[in-house]
């Protein structure tokens, strides 16, 4: 009991660390190479961030979408709509960190992951948008460049065009090969 109250409190900490972190960085110059650094440092985190906002968003939507048929069939009333936390946990080389970005840009990201898990919008218009709030936070921070967000989402469609070539290419053989038979 005592030792889950010093991991709380040890969270907390870390917590509103990442938050300072996070508000030290978009008050610094771009003057300084240490003062680069930093901002490039705390604009990678956001970017790891604001993914795995965009992946609870789509998990947390799926649950509640399961929990809302099983309060129709029950006759029971619907649970509240999820809600982005505001700190996600990354790791890095030294450890595992929480990573902040502010509640406008996590609620947008949260709401993107849902309308993608719902199918009101493609993975294309997802990275669009997603994108969209990440040059949002690159620029609060002073970033030079935005970061890229949902890579893990760009390269699976990258993988799906690539195996639509192949098919494409497959039956361009096959019906080259039909017409020389003729």
């Amino acid at each position: 009991m005592v030792l889950s109250i010093f991991k709380g409190r040890a969270a907390k900490t870390a917590q509103l660390q990442a938050k300072n972190e996070y508000i030290k960085a978009a008050s610094l110059s771009n003057d300084s190479r240490d003062g680069r650094t930093y901002k490039i440092r705390i604009g990678i985190r956001c970017r790891a961030h604001l993914d795995k906002v965009f992946i609870d968003g789509a998990k947390k939507t799926e649950s509640f979408q399961k929990s809302c048929l099983a309060a129709v069939a029950k006759g029971a009333d619907k649970p509240a709509p999820p809600k982005p936390a505001l700190f996600q946990k990354a790791k890095t080389v030294s450890g595992e960190i929480f990573t902040y970005v502010p509640e406008e840009f996590t609620q947008e990201v949260f709401n993107l992951g849902a309308m993608y898990q719902t199918v009101q919008i493609d993975a294309v218009k997802a990275i669009t948008l997603v994108q969209e709030v990440a040059a949002r936070v690159s620029f609060d921070l002073g970033l030079e460049d935005p970061f890229i967000t949902l890579q893990f989402l760009r390269d699976e469609l990258q993988a799906s065009e690539e195996n639509v070539i192949t098919e494409e290419e497959n039956d361009d053989m096959d019906d080259d090969q039909n017409q020389e038979e003729k």
